[in-house]
This record gives C-alpha cells, sequence and structure tokens, in this order.
C-alpha cells in the first residue's frame, strides 16, 4: 500500500512506522493510514460513485458542501447525530472499548464505548507528559468516564485552553460523543490503521494500556484486505468528499503527510 511509502519520507516518522507495522503485522491488517495516501482505494471509491452521483457533481462542482448534501441526500445518507469534542481525547484507562465511526482524519473519530479518557488542547508523546502537563497546569484537567457512547460521569477540574461552553455543551448532552481518538506519540497511527481495516459503526476494538504501553485488539468488524482496498471501510459521507476532491484536483496527499509528520509530538 501507499501509505507506507509517503510516509517513510519523514525520518521522524521512523520509529512510529516501524511500531505500526508490527501491529500491522500482528492483527493481519492492510498498512493504510489515510484514505487519501492510497491511489488504489481513491480509484476503487470513484468508479464505485461515479455513475450515482456524476450529474449531481456537474450541478454542485463549485461547491463540495451542497455537493456533498445533496449527494448525500439522493443517495439516502442519514446525517450523524452525536456531540462532538474537537480536541483531543486520550484514553488513560486499563482497558477503553472504542468504536470507530470516521477515518476521513488523523485521527480518526470514534466513540467510547466503556473506559476513561481525558479531554486535552494538545497532543503528547507520552502519558507521563501530558500527567506533567496537566500537575504544572499547562493543560486542561478533564476526565471523563463513558459507557455505550455517552458520558457517564467527569471531573472538571480546569477548562482554559480549550473552548468552555463545547466542554459545558457535550457534558451536559444526553448524545453519544464524538472524539479524534489519540494516543501517545509511538502509537499515534495505530487508531488510523485500525479504523482503516474495519466497517465504520459496525465495529468494536480494545485498547489495553499498562503504564506506557498499549496493546490493541479488534472484537469485531475487522473486514479482509480486499474490502478495504474497494473503500468499504470508510464513512459514507468521506467516500463522497474523496469523490469531490479527486474530481476537483484537491487530493493533496503530499501536504497531508507532510503535515501530518509535523503535527505527530516528537
Amino acid at each position: 500500500m501507499d501509505s507506507l511509502k509517503l510516509l517513510s519520507k519523514y525520518d521522524n516518522l521512523t520509529k512510529i512506522l516501524e511500531l505500526t507495522k508490527e501491529y500491522a503485522s500482528k492483527l493481519s491488517l492492510v498498512f493504510a493510514i489515510h484514505a487519501y495516501f492510497e491511489n488504489e482505494i481513491i480509484s476503487n471509491v470513484v468508479k464505485s460513485l461515479e455513475s450515482k452521483v456524476k450529474n449531481i457533481y456537474e450541478d454542485y462542482k463549485f461547491d463540495r458542501t451542497l455537493f456533498v448534501k445533496n449527494a448525500s441526500k439522493t443517495l439516502g445518507i442519514k446525517e450523524d447525530d452525536f456531540a462532538y469534542y474537537p480536541y483531543y481525547a486520550i484514553p488513560i484507562s486499563k482497558e477503553t472499548k472504542v468504536k470507530f465511526i470516521d477515518n476521513s482524519t488523523i485521527p480518526p473519530k470514534a466513540l467510547i464505548m466503556k473506559g476513561v479518557v481525558r479531554f486535552t488542547f494538545m497532543a503528547y508523546r507520552s502519558f507521563q507528559e501530558l500527567e506533567d502537563h496537566v500537575a504544572s497546569r499547562e493543560e486542561e484537567d478533564i476526565v471523563i468516564e463513558f459507557e455505550n457512547g455517552k458520558i457517564k460521569s467527569h471531573n472538571r477540574k480546569r477548562n482554559i485552553f480549550t473552548d468552555a461552553n463545547v466542554v459545558s455543551k457535550i457534558i451536559s448532552s444526553n448524545k453519544e460523543v464524538l472524539l479524534n481518538l489519540t494516543l501517545p506519540s509511538s502509537y499515534y497511527l495505530i487508531p488510523s490503521l485500525v479504523s482503516m481495516n474495519v466497517l465504520p459503526y459496525e465495529n468494536e476494538v480494545l485498547v489495553i494500556r499498562e503504564g506506557e504501553s498499549l496493546d490493541f485488539r479488534i472484537i469485531n468488524g475487522k473486514v479482509s484486505g480486499d474490502r478495504v482496498v474497494m473503500g468499504d471501510t470508510l464513512h459514507p459521507r468521506f467516500k463522497l468528499e474523496l469523490y469531490y476532491d479527486y474530481k476537483f484536483k484537491r487530493i493533496l496527499k503530499e501536504e497531508i503527510a507532510e503535515g501530518l509528520a509535523y503535527k505527530i509530538p516528537l
């Protein structure tokens, strides 16, 4: 797959990619980090949608939002009804059960089916670095316990770096909460790897923590390599975004890869 070749250009990602490759082998996963890195996935998704949405694209080719909205309506794709935390969510419990929803971003978006996370403004190299920043008041101190995607309990001691109104709305909401599932640097790409190998909505993945070490178990939702290449693990709305960006020549994989390389804390 193309993800490894593309990301291997960045020396600062060498160790991260090595660990990611180890888990790809251990879990028998296709090494794909993002659909825009993978020419074969792009080609297959575009082919699968061409006859269904090409006329809609012609009508809305200069407005991506309107294209996705109208194509979604035509294809019967429903809007997700989640609350959304737009910063980082770092799982800190010994076991965290997650459900991946949308891998259009890195890190991917997921629901926490059971476990405890910290809401943070930044990503970190390690759990210890995170706790040090919390202790020195350089980071939020917001701990959330989830069950079935919803907040079960929360401890909000400090909220000064992220939008307090957003946090308040999420805490008071009874909706499932969609999060950017973020892990320490060495493991940063693994949520993306796993999410590219499981069906959106229809998966269950266990993140197991022992100190600074993490392990992963896919309980259900894993698909064959052929289905990954066909784009079956992409969120339906993301497929439409991909189609539009391909047609409009906006799949800027080099720029995305470079941004990712400098985004991961080292």
